[in-house]
Protein backbone atom coordinates (compact mmCIF):
# COMPACT_ATOMS: atom_id res chain seq x y z
CA UNK A 1 0.00 0.00 0.00
CA UNK A 2 2.65 2.37 1.05
CA UNK A 3 4.57 1.86 -2.56
CA UNK A 4 1.51 2.30 -4.48
CA UNK A 5 1.23 5.67 -2.38
CA UNK A 6 4.99 6.76 -3.02
CA UNK A 7 4.56 5.82 -6.64
CA UNK A 8 1.16 8.20 -7.18
CA UNK A 9 3.11 10.53 -5.39
CA UNK A 10 6.16 10.45 -7.26
CA UNK A 11 3.97 10.38 -10.75
CA UNK A 12 1.80 13.39 -9.93
CA UNK A 13 5.59 15.16 -8.74
CA UNK A 14 6.69 14.37 -12.44
CA UNK A 15 3.49 15.36 -13.93
CA UNK A 16 4.10 18.78 -11.96
CA UNK A 17 7.65 18.87 -13.38
CA UNK A 18 6.81 18.48 -16.96
CA UNK A 19 3.74 21.20 -16.68
CA UNK A 20 6.11 23.64 -15.67
CA UNK A 21 8.57 22.77 -18.27
CA UNK A 22 5.44 23.58 -20.55
CA UNK A 23 4.45 26.57 -19.22
CA UNK A 24 8.03 27.87 -19.19
CA UNK A 25 8.57 27.21 -22.89
CA UNK A 26 5.34 28.64 -23.55
CA UNK A 27 6.59 31.97 -21.79
CA UNK A 28 9.67 31.76 -23.57
CA UNK A 29 8.00 31.10 -26.81
CA UNK A 30 5.80 33.81 -26.37
CA UNK A 31 9.03 36.11 -24.84
CA UNK A 32 10.35 35.20 -28.18
CA UNK A 33 7.85 35.75 -30.31
CA UNK A 34 6.74 39.54 -28.96
CA UNK A 35 10.67 40.62 -29.53
CA UNK A 36 10.47 39.10 -32.94
CA UNK A 37 7.51 41.09 -33.53
CA UNK A 38 8.70 44.37 -32.02
CA UNK A 39 11.91 43.62 -34.61
CA UNK A 40 10.17 43.01 -37.37
CA UNK A 41 7.47 46.65 -36.79
CA UNK A 42 10.95 48.63 -36.03
CA UNK A 43 12.36 47.34 -39.67
CA UNK A 44 8.97 48.17 -40.96
CA UNK A 45 8.65 51.84 -39.73
CA UNK A 46 12.34 52.31 -40.68
CA UNK A 47 11.77 51.03 -44.19
CA UNK A 48 8.46 52.14 -44.97
CA UNK A 49 8.79 55.88 -45.45
CA UNK A 50 12.70 55.47 -46.67
CA UNK A 51 11.13 53.26 -49.67
CA UNK A 52 8.33 55.16 -50.86
CA UNK A 53 10.71 58.57 -50.72
CA UNK A 54 13.44 56.24 -52.74
CA UNK A 55 16.02 56.95 -50.45
CA UNK A 56 18.94 54.30 -49.86
CA UNK A 57 17.80 52.37 -46.95
CA UNK A 58 20.67 52.02 -44.29
CA UNK A 59 19.13 48.80 -42.33
CA UNK A 60 21.22 45.42 -41.63
CA UNK A 61 21.05 42.98 -44.34
CA UNK A 62 19.71 40.14 -42.71
CA UNK A 63 17.48 37.99 -43.51
CA UNK A 64 14.57 39.33 -41.51
CA UNK A 65 15.16 42.46 -43.39
CA UNK A 66 15.27 41.22 -46.70
CA UNK A 67 12.21 39.33 -46.42
CA UNK A 68 10.48 42.85 -44.69
CA UNK A 69 11.74 44.98 -47.32
CA UNK A 70 10.25 41.79 -49.85
CA UNK A 71 6.59 42.31 -48.20
CA UNK A 72 6.60 45.81 -48.36
CA UNK A 73 7.79 45.91 -51.73
CA UNK A 74 4.65 43.23 -52.70
CA UNK A 75 2.30 45.46 -50.98
CA UNK A 76 3.18 48.69 -52.12
CA UNK A 77 5.03 48.47 -55.95
CA UNK A 78 1.14 48.28 -57.77
CA UNK A 79 0.30 51.68 -55.70
CA UNK A 80 3.73 53.38 -56.65
CA UNK A 81 3.42 55.26 -60.25
CA UNK A 82 5.60 57.18 -62.59
CA UNK A 83 8.53 58.58 -61.91
CA UNK A 84 8.30 57.67 -58.44
CA UNK A 85 8.36 53.94 -59.35
CA UNK A 86 12.07 53.34 -59.86
CA UNK A 87 13.39 55.09 -57.08
CA UNK A 88 10.81 52.91 -55.05
CA UNK A 89 12.32 50.04 -56.89
CA UNK A 90 15.77 51.03 -56.56
CA UNK A 91 15.77 51.84 -52.67
CA UNK A 92 13.68 48.25 -52.60
CA UNK A 93 17.16 46.55 -54.15
CA UNK A 94 19.28 48.49 -51.32
CA UNK A 95 16.86 46.75 -48.88
CA UNK A 96 17.93 43.07 -50.40
CA UNK A 97 13.57 42.80 -51.75
CA UNK A 98 14.87 41.92 -55.16
CA UNK A 99 17.02 39.16 -53.90
CA UNK A 100 14.26 37.42 -51.38
CA UNK A 101 11.72 37.68 -54.56
CA UNK A 102 14.20 35.47 -56.23
CA UNK A 103 14.53 33.13 -53.85
CA UNK A 104 10.73 32.58 -53.66
CA UNK A 105 9.94 31.91 -57.26
CA UNK A 106 11.99 28.40 -56.17
CA UNK A 107 9.06 28.00 -52.97
CA UNK A 108 7.07 24.73 -53.29
CA UNK A 109 4.26 27.23 -52.46
CA UNK A 110 2.57 27.83 -56.35
CA UNK A 111 1.41 31.62 -54.31
CA UNK A 112 4.51 32.26 -53.45
CA UNK A 113 5.71 31.82 -56.80
CA UNK A 114 2.97 33.77 -58.37
CA UNK A 115 3.52 37.04 -56.33
CA UNK A 116 6.90 36.88 -56.12
CA UNK A 117 6.90 36.44 -60.31
CA UNK A 118 4.59 39.64 -60.38
CA UNK A 119 6.46 41.52 -58.56
CA UNK A 120 9.85 41.18 -59.92
CA UNK A 121 8.10 41.46 -63.28
CA UNK A 122 8.26 45.56 -62.53
CA UNK A 123 12.11 45.17 -61.71
CA UNK A 124 13.89 45.59 -65.40
CA UNK A 125 17.18 43.36 -64.60
CA UNK A 126 14.94 40.17 -63.53
CA UNK A 127 12.49 39.73 -67.04
CA UNK A 128 14.08 36.93 -67.85
CA UNK A 129 13.85 35.23 -64.43
CA UNK A 130 10.26 35.77 -64.31
CA UNK A 131 9.91 35.34 -68.15
CA UNK A 132 11.45 31.84 -67.53
CA UNK A 133 8.66 31.21 -64.65
CA UNK A 134 6.00 32.37 -67.31
CA UNK A 135 7.59 29.78 -69.67
CA UNK A 136 8.32 26.67 -67.24
CA UNK A 137 6.35 26.85 -63.90
CA UNK A 138 4.91 23.72 -63.02
CA UNK A 139 1.84 25.33 -62.28
CA UNK A 140 -0.59 27.00 -64.98
CA UNK A 141 -1.68 29.68 -62.66
CA UNK A 142 1.74 30.79 -61.96
CA UNK A 143 3.06 30.74 -65.26
CA UNK A 144 -0.08 33.08 -66.71
CA UNK A 145 0.53 35.66 -63.76
CA UNK A 146 3.73 35.61 -64.35
CA UNK A 147 3.13 36.26 -68.57
CA UNK A 148 0.34 38.85 -67.43
CA UNK A 149 2.10 41.13 -65.30
CA UNK A 150 5.46 40.71 -67.79
CA UNK A 151 3.15 41.90 -70.62
CA UNK A 152 1.75 44.71 -68.93
CA UNK A 153 5.59 45.80 -67.74
CA UNK A 154 6.17 45.24 -71.58
CA UNK A 155 8.79 42.71 -71.14
CA UNK A 156 7.14 39.69 -72.06
CA UNK A 157 8.76 36.83 -74.11
CA UNK A 158 7.98 36.17 -78.01
CA UNK A 159 4.50 35.63 -78.52
CA UNK A 160 4.28 33.07 -80.27
CA UNK A 161 6.18 31.18 -77.72
CA UNK A 162 4.01 32.69 -74.46
CA UNK A 163 1.26 31.44 -76.72
CA UNK A 164 2.61 27.87 -76.52
CA UNK A 165 3.97 27.52 -73.37
CA UNK A 166 0.52 28.60 -71.83
CA UNK A 167 -1.43 26.56 -73.96
CA UNK A 168 -3.68 29.18 -74.86
CA UNK A 169 -6.77 28.06 -76.59
CA UNK A 170 -6.01 24.45 -75.77
CA UNK A 171 -5.10 23.81 -71.97
CA UNK A 172 -5.40 27.66 -70.83
CA UNK A 173 -9.05 28.95 -71.27
CA UNK A 174 -9.10 31.71 -68.69
CA UNK A 175 -10.70 34.99 -69.51
CA UNK A 176 -7.33 36.48 -68.59
CA UNK A 177 -5.84 35.70 -71.64
CA UNK A 178 -7.75 38.18 -73.11
CA UNK A 179 -6.48 40.76 -71.33
CA UNK A 180 -2.90 39.00 -72.14
CA UNK A 181 -3.60 39.51 -75.93
CA UNK A 182 -4.57 43.36 -75.71
CA UNK A 183 -1.36 44.24 -73.33
CA UNK A 184 0.51 42.06 -75.91
CA UNK A 185 -1.19 44.07 -78.83
CA UNK A 186 -0.04 47.28 -76.84
CA UNK A 187 4.00 46.67 -76.88
CA UNK A 188 4.00 44.06 -79.95
CA UNK A 189 0.83 44.30 -82.43
CA UNK A 190 2.61 42.63 -85.22
CA UNK A 191 3.73 39.70 -83.20
CA UNK A 192 -0.37 39.17 -82.26
CA UNK A 193 -1.34 39.39 -85.78
CA UNK A 194 1.39 36.90 -86.67
CA UNK A 195 -0.72 34.44 -84.55
CA UNK A 196 -3.43 34.56 -86.76
CA UNK A 197 -1.66 33.03 -89.87
CA UNK A 198 0.13 30.23 -87.65
CA UNK A 199 -1.33 27.28 -88.13
CA UNK A 200 -0.87 25.95 -85.15
CA UNK A 201 -2.66 28.23 -83.03
CA UNK A 202 -5.58 27.08 -81.81
CA UNK A 203 -8.45 29.10 -83.29
CA UNK A 204 -9.63 30.58 -79.51
CA UNK A 205 -5.94 31.89 -79.01
CA UNK A 206 -6.53 33.83 -82.42
CA UNK A 207 -9.80 34.70 -81.41
CA UNK A 208 -8.33 36.46 -78.20
CA UNK A 209 -5.50 38.19 -80.66
CA UNK A 210 -8.69 39.48 -82.93
CA UNK A 211 -10.10 41.18 -80.09
CA UNK A 212 -7.00 42.86 -78.95
CA UNK A 213 -5.98 44.05 -82.42
CA UNK A 214 -9.54 45.23 -83.01
CA UNK A 215 -8.79 47.82 -80.31
CA UNK A 216 -5.45 48.82 -81.61
CA UNK A 217 -4.51 51.13 -84.27
CA UNK A 218 -1.18 49.72 -84.95
CA UNK A 219 -1.64 46.77 -87.44
CA UNK A 220 -3.63 46.82 -90.69
CA UNK A 221 -7.29 46.43 -90.34
CA UNK A 222 -8.14 46.08 -93.69
CA UNK A 223 -5.83 42.32 -93.42
CA UNK A 224 -6.90 41.71 -90.35
CA UNK A 225 -10.60 42.00 -91.39
CA UNK A 226 -9.67 39.85 -94.84
CA UNK A 227 -8.83 37.18 -92.38
CA UNK A 228 -11.60 37.08 -90.13
CA UNK A 229 -14.17 36.97 -92.90
CA UNK A 230 -12.91 34.25 -94.35
CA UNK A 231 -12.73 32.71 -90.74
CA UNK A 232 -16.08 33.44 -90.35
CA UNK A 233 -17.19 31.06 -92.99
CA UNK A 234 -16.30 27.89 -91.09
CA UNK A 235 -19.07 26.28 -89.11
CA UNK A 236 -17.88 26.44 -85.51
CA UNK A 237 -18.84 27.32 -82.20
CA UNK A 238 -16.00 30.54 -82.43
CA UNK A 239 -18.26 32.60 -85.51
CA UNK A 240 -20.14 34.59 -83.14
CA UNK A 241 -17.25 36.19 -81.77
CA UNK A 242 -16.22 36.88 -84.93
CA UNK A 243 -18.97 38.66 -85.99
CA UNK A 244 -18.83 40.25 -82.77
CA UNK A 245 -15.12 41.35 -83.58
CA UNK A 246 -16.12 42.75 -86.74
CA UNK A 247 -18.72 45.20 -85.65
CA UNK A 248 -16.44 46.47 -82.78
CA UNK A 249 -13.36 46.99 -85.67
CA UNK A 250 -16.51 48.48 -88.34
CA UNK A 251 -13.97 47.61 -91.28
CA UNK A 252 -16.48 48.23 -94.53
CA UNK A 253 -14.38 44.92 -96.02
CA UNK A 254 -16.28 43.21 -93.66
CA UNK A 255 -19.70 44.32 -94.16
CA UNK A 256 -20.13 41.05 -96.43
CA UNK A 257 -19.84 38.67 -94.30
CA UNK A 258 -21.93 40.33 -91.66
CA UNK A 259 -24.46 40.29 -94.17
CA UNK A 260 -23.85 36.61 -94.68
CA UNK A 261 -24.29 35.95 -91.02
CA UNK A 262 -27.93 37.43 -90.80
CA UNK A 263 -28.93 34.31 -93.02
CA UNK A 264 -27.23 31.85 -90.24
CA UNK A 265 -29.08 28.40 -89.89
CA UNK A 266 -27.63 29.20 -85.94
CA UNK A 267 -29.28 31.55 -83.99
CA UNK A 268 -26.09 32.74 -81.75
CA UNK A 269 -24.15 33.46 -85.09
CA UNK A 270 -27.26 35.30 -86.54
CA UNK A 271 -27.33 37.39 -83.23
CA UNK A 272 -23.79 38.09 -82.99
CA UNK A 273 -24.43 39.57 -86.84
CA UNK A 274 -27.08 41.86 -85.99
CA UNK A 275 -25.52 43.13 -83.03
CA UNK A 276 -22.46 43.59 -85.84
CA UNK A 277 -24.58 45.56 -87.95
CA UNK A 278 -25.48 48.22 -85.15
CA UNK A 279 -22.17 48.76 -84.70
CA UNK A 280 -20.59 48.57 -87.72
CA UNK A 281 -23.23 51.47 -89.04
CA UNK A 282 -24.17 48.97 -91.64
CA UNK A 283 -27.46 51.16 -92.79
CA UNK A 284 -28.14 48.64 -96.01
CA UNK A 285 -28.98 45.67 -93.88
CA UNK A 286 -31.85 47.99 -91.84
CA UNK A 287 -34.65 46.16 -94.37
CA UNK A 288 -33.06 42.71 -92.93
CA UNK A 289 -32.97 43.37 -89.68
CA UNK A 290 -36.39 44.20 -89.59
CA UNK A 291 -37.39 40.79 -90.69
CA UNK A 292 -35.06 39.22 -88.05
CA UNK A 293 -37.50 41.49 -85.18
CA UNK A 294 -39.91 37.99 -86.58
CA UNK A 295 -36.75 35.76 -85.47
CA UNK A 296 -38.27 32.55 -83.84
CA UNK A 297 -35.21 33.53 -81.10
CA UNK A 298 -35.32 35.75 -78.48
CA UNK A 299 -31.92 36.80 -78.23
CA UNK A 300 -31.86 37.38 -82.16
CA UNK A 301 -34.97 39.43 -82.17
CA UNK A 302 -32.96 41.74 -78.76
CA UNK A 303 -30.04 42.31 -80.79
CA UNK A 304 -32.10 42.89 -84.02
CA UNK A 305 -34.14 46.07 -82.34
CA UNK A 306 -30.87 46.91 -80.63
CA UNK A 307 -28.89 47.10 -83.72
CA UNK A 308 -32.03 49.48 -85.26
CA UNK A 309 -31.24 52.30 -82.37
CA UNK A 310 -28.06 52.74 -83.17
CA UNK A 311 -28.67 52.96 -86.99
CA UNK A 312 -29.69 56.56 -86.81
CA UNK A 313 -32.87 58.29 -87.61
CA UNK A 314 -33.45 55.52 -90.18
CA UNK A 315 -33.06 52.74 -87.83
CA UNK A 316 -35.46 54.51 -84.99
CA UNK A 317 -38.10 54.65 -87.74
CA UNK A 318 -38.21 51.55 -88.72
CA UNK A 319 -38.08 50.30 -85.21
CA UNK A 320 -41.26 52.79 -84.41
CA UNK A 321 -43.07 51.19 -87.45
CA UNK A 322 -42.19 47.84 -86.19
CA UNK A 323 -43.82 48.93 -83.02
CA UNK A 324 -47.24 48.89 -84.78
CA UNK A 325 -46.66 45.74 -86.72
CA UNK A 326 -49.81 43.58 -87.10
CA UNK A 327 -47.24 40.34 -86.00
CA UNK A 328 -47.71 40.59 -82.09
CA UNK A 329 -43.66 38.85 -81.83
CA UNK A 330 -42.41 41.96 -84.08
CA UNK A 331 -44.72 44.35 -81.76
CA UNK A 332 -42.64 43.24 -78.46
CA UNK A 333 -39.06 43.14 -79.39
CA UNK A 334 -39.85 46.72 -80.89
CA UNK A 335 -41.73 48.18 -77.74
CA UNK A 336 -39.12 46.41 -75.32
CA UNK A 337 -36.56 48.05 -76.92
CA UNK A 338 -38.48 51.56 -77.41
CA UNK A 339 -39.38 51.30 -73.64
CA UNK A 340 -36.19 50.65 -72.62
CA UNK A 341 -34.80 53.85 -74.28
CA UNK A 342 -37.62 55.69 -72.82
CA UNK A 343 -36.82 54.87 -68.99
CA UNK A 344 -32.67 54.93 -69.93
Amino acid sequence: MTATLQSLWEVSLLLCVFALLAIAGLLLARVVGERKANKRESLRRQLLPQLLRGEPVPVERSRVARRMAADLTIELAELVQGNDREGFLAAASLAGADAELVRRLRSNAAQDRLVAAETLAMFPPYASAVSAVALSDRNADVRLGAALALAQEGRAPPVGKLVRSLGIGSKEQSLLVVSLMRDLARTNPHAVEALLYDLEVPDTAKLAATDALAESSSVDHEALVAWMAEASEEDSDLRPRIFRALGQLGHPSGHVAILAGLDSERWQVRSAAAEAVGRSALHSAIPRIVQLLADDQWWVRFRAAEALTRLGAEGRLALQRAAADPNWIVREAASTILAEQAAA
